[in-house]
């Protein structure tokens, strides 16, 4: 395995090691009560793979196969950094199991997305999504508030394949569900992680970002939980601001404060939403990133919310060959 590579797992799997054992050593009393069915000991246990996982990079081992020794799949080790069977040593009856799996995924995945964007008084909305896989790890939607404002949201689950996907249906109705009884953005996020905090495996969670727009104040409402910064252009002084996170990731943290954030918007004011697929497309060891998408809406921001979301996506097509990450993203624009 490239050194490049190992690199990303070492640090990928730190990171939750780092979490978990953060969590254990804290002082809460009643740790169980945030896992749905594991116990402090099945964490451990856990955080003692990890550690086994970060060994076996260190002595370059990592990702053999315990059959034949040949390389496990990166794409399933990213789903799943403990695989450690390729697909070679499956047997067909796992194999047609794993096909399955991913059809009723995809199927699932497909009536999650939005069929339309609504239509807000004082602004237009335009998304694009595209899967670098059969299914996506990748969230959008649309949902009401208490107070009458059109929320969006979008998001990015921790993980791919069949649980990504039934983590994000999760999250779609339980946004449906909750966000009329909400008319804060921190509260609504608030519930979310109280509800996930019980339905997330031990190494996911979900970067989230909830926003609504009130033309009647000329208020733009966000909480930002863990998610890519969204791109605010700001039309009367021709400059950008980025909406960074304002609390950790959705089920990341068991207790937790979400913080509403607001920002005053004015016609021709532009709101890019979008998840890091989009960010880190790459043209060998370059990535497009935050600089070269600043530089596409500097120089197209005066055109409408379609049209600058369809010229971005060409802009970063023109720069590399194909997304190796699914790709989402979300233009609001002020009319």
């Amino acid at each position: 395995m490239e050194e490049k590579v190992l690199h990303h797992f070492h640090q990928t799997i730190s990171e939750h090691k780092d979490v978990l054992q953060t969590w254990i050593n804290s002082d809460s009393s009643n740790k169980e009560m945030y896992l749905a069915n594991a116990s402090v000991k099945e964490v451990l246990d856990l955080v003692s793979e990890f550690k086994d996982l970060l060994e076996q990079i260190d002595r370059k081992e990592y990702g053999e196969c315990v059959v034949c020794h040949g390389e496990v799949e990166l794409d399933r080790m990213e789903q799943d950094c403990t695989t450690n069977i390729c697909l070679d040593c499956y047997s067909e009856e796992q194999l047609r199991e794993l096909e399955r799996d991913l059809e009723l995924a995809a199927k699932v995945q497909e009536q999650l997305l939005p069929c339309c964007v609504p239509s807000i008084e004082g602004g237009q909305i335009a998304t694009h999504h595209e899967s670098a896989r059969v299914v996506s790890g990748d969230y959008h939607d649309f949902f009401q508030l208490k107070n009458g404002l059109q929320g969006v949201a979008i998001g990015d689950v921790m993980g791919k394949g069949l649980p990504a996907s039934m983590l994000m249906s999760n999250l779609q109705a339980s946004l449906r569900i909750l966000g009329p009884e909400y008319s804060q953005l921190d509260q609504l996020a608030t519930h979310l992680n109280r509800l996930f905090r019980y339905n997330l495996k031990l190494i996911r969670f979900i970067s989230l970002f909830l926003g609504a727009l009130d033309i009647a104040s000329n208020k733009f409402y966000y909480c930002n939980a863990g998610h890519n910064s969204p791109l605010w252009w700001k039309s009367d002084t021709q400059s950008v601001k980025w909406l960074k996170p304002t609390a950790p990731a959705i089920g990341l943290i068991p207790e937790t404060d979400f913080v509403l954030e607001s920002i005053s918007v004015k016609k021709n004011d532009l709101i890019l939403l979008y998840t890091d697929g989009l960010i880190e497309a790459r043209n060998n060891d370059e990535e497009y990133g935050e600089e070269k998408l600043l530089a596409y809406i500097e120089k197209n921001n005066q055109f409408s919310a379609e049209e600058v979301l369809n010229g971005i996506f060409k802009d970063v097509r023109s720069f590399t060959e194909k997304f190796d990450d699914d790709v989402t993203a979300l233009v609001i624009k002020i009319i």
